[in-house]
């Protein structure tokens, strides 16, 4: 599809780099010390023989790129790795893996202060002037920099309507059981992997350190989320692990991503000192990491990777911001329809 669209020199750049910012996470952990709970292997589970033939194809396109850690799975081999009966085959990925985010957000910004950083909470930024020496102005002060990177996301607005009119936040929700009988948890994961499946509107799930399912789902775009999250995601949840129907929630939150119309990360400069990175999509803690990378290696004069990037265009939503929500829902529910019909 990137192929299609930008041509197909700017495909495989984009592809040498895709696997990237997995490598520089398990890097900065091993280099740190970083205690996330880091296990590698994740699991893309098939409901239809449609989505089996799509990562087939998948699976083909990607060993052409090097990527050798995938490996089809069939319906009577799911059970090694999800104890359902739900799927009807799916595909490895040894190169995926979950985490603990929040710990490796905490172990990267020690690493950083160790290092000589300094990071400033609670200072929100309230306007940015982008001139040849930008100053970033927060309610308290105001920091005059070299250079400013722009990294909001989904959280950026009010500021900066060129950029984050650009994108759509959007919720997805997540709950967490209680902890387990540790044979119980080991029975529905035995491999340990995460898990996502291959619907438009997907579910993800994974054990945690604690003996939890940490189950994810559900959406809200323009950011809205349902009254009742557990309600939302719980019956997802049963209908993969209808053995979990007595198991007690402890935790239900959620999160704003960004979204682009094209699913693609929106880079480019607001001028010569100012560059911006969002629009992650929903794959924001691997992308993050190969986006920040490339963010630095431009302002150390190196910008032959993000431009590449900041080369991709990034289009206005239907509807602008009165009818974005709406028309992208009416997409979403044709979408899902199609998963629900197998189409």
């Amino acid at each position: 599809m990137i192929a299609s669209r930008y041509g197909h020199e700017k495909a495989v750049k984009l592809g040498e780099m895709s696997l990237e910012g997995g490598e520089i996470i398990r890097g900065r952990v091993a280099k740190y010390g970083i205690d996330c709970d880091l296990v590698h292997g994740g699991f893309f589970a098939a409901f239809t023989d449609k989505q089996i033939r799509e990562m087939a194809d998948g699976k083909a396109h990607w060993e052409k790129h090097g990527h050798t850690g995938l490996e089809m799975v069939s319906k009577a081999e799911v059970g090694k790795y999800v104890k359902t009966d739900r799927y009807a085959g799916g595909m490895i990925d040894k190169l995926g893996g979950h985490i603990h985010p929040l710990n490796l957000v905490l172990g990267e910004a020690a690493a950083v202060e160790s290092l000589g950083g300094r990071i400033f909470e609670g200072s929100r930024v309230i306007g940015l002037d982008t001139g040849e020496t930008p100053v970033v102005r927060t309610d308290k002060g105001s920091v005059r920099a070299y250079y400013v990177l722009v990294c909001g996301n989904a959280y950026l607005a009010p500021l900066m309507p060129e950029v984050h009119g650009r994108m759509m936040p959007v919720s997805s929700q997540v709950m967490a059981t209680e902890p387990l009988d540790a044979r119980l948890i080991e029975s529905l994961l035995p491999e340990n992997y995460c898990v996502e499946d291959a619907n438009y509107i997907l579910d993800y799930y994974r054990r945690t350190s604690d003996n939890r399912l940490l189950y994810g789902g559900g959406i809200g775009y323009g950011g809205n989320d349902p009254k009742d999250l557990t309600g939302v995601i719980r019956p997802n949840m049963l209908k993969t692990f209808p053995q979990l129907k007595d198991v007690k929630i402890d935790y239900a939150w959620s999160g704003n991503f960004a979204l682009t119309l094209t699913r693609i990360p929106h880079i480019g400069r607001l001028s010569d000192k100012v560059y911006f990175s969002h629009g992650d999509s929903g794959h924001g803690v691997t992308t993050t990491h190969l986006l920040g990378k490339i963010l630095g290696e431009a302002v150390a004069g190196h910008a032959e990777r993000f431009d590449i990037w900041a080369s991709l265009p990034n289009l206005p939503f239907p509807g602008g911001r009165t009818f974005r929500v709406p028309l992208t829902m009416l997409g979403a529910w044709w979408y899902g329809l199609r998963d629900r019909l197998g189409l």
